[in-house]
């Protein structure tokens, strides 16, 4: 299965960053690397809230709240990926990359999420499982830290439970959101309400 998800990040990648990638065998790490430096329990967590001021400018965007959790996972050996390597081998991978999203749209009251694994080639891209889209998150030069999270469409339930899920499409004010760096106990109580049942 997690074998299946790094093949899937890949193309996810791949797929993000505009085409596939000529000679491109397996997932890079080096751009999510010096993202988020490895390291136990590494987190990078992003955050905007729309003022009515924007919303009111942009009357067709969706989004009104959009929060992005980045996470450093160790593996142990029995949760190992198993990846092909250049010589037709097999290695594993003793670390994934993570991500949940939490979003909130004028037209839905309860907040979306999403959640998955990241890997990056030409760009970072994190994708939801079984061609659940995803986003593709650029660092924005020259701020304190601040990315930008690219959408075409990903996947969304109202929480951690098999019932209905939302595609939440880049429509035309919904392409791109710019976001903040903020404190990692934000994101902890987005990871934490991910995980509960939809009501």
């Amino acid at each position: 299965m997690r074998r299946r998800i790094a093949v899937l990040m890949v193309a996810c990648g791949a797929a993000l960053a505009g085409g596939p990638l000529a000679g491109y065998s397996g997932p890079d790490y080096a751009k999510l690397k010096a993202l988020l430096p490895p390291a136990p329990d590494a987190t990078l967590c992003y955050a905007r809230t729309y003022d009515t001021r924007h919303l009111d400018q942009h009357p067709r965007q969706r989004v009104t709240e959009m929060v992005l959790s980045l996470r450093y996972v160790t593996l142990d050996l029995d949760h190992a990926i198993l990846e092909a390597t250049d010589d037709g081998g097999i290695e594993k991978r003793y670390f994934e990359y993570d991500f949940t999203l939490a979003a909130k749209t004028r037209d839905q009251p309860k907040t979306l999420y999403a959640s998955g694994s990241c890997a990056s080639a030409e760009a970072i891209g994190c994708g939801v499982e079984c061609d659940g889209g995803g986003i593709e998150i650029e660092p924005v030069a020259g701020t304190d830290g601040a990315v930008l999270a690219r959408l075409e469409r990903i996947r969304m339930t109202l929480g951690c439970s098999d019932g209905p899920s939302v595609d939440l499409d880049g429509g035309l004010d919904d392409k791109v959101f710019k976001l903040s760096k903020v404190p990692r106990r934000l994101c902890e109580a987005v990871e934490a309400d991910a995980r509960k049942p939809a009501p």
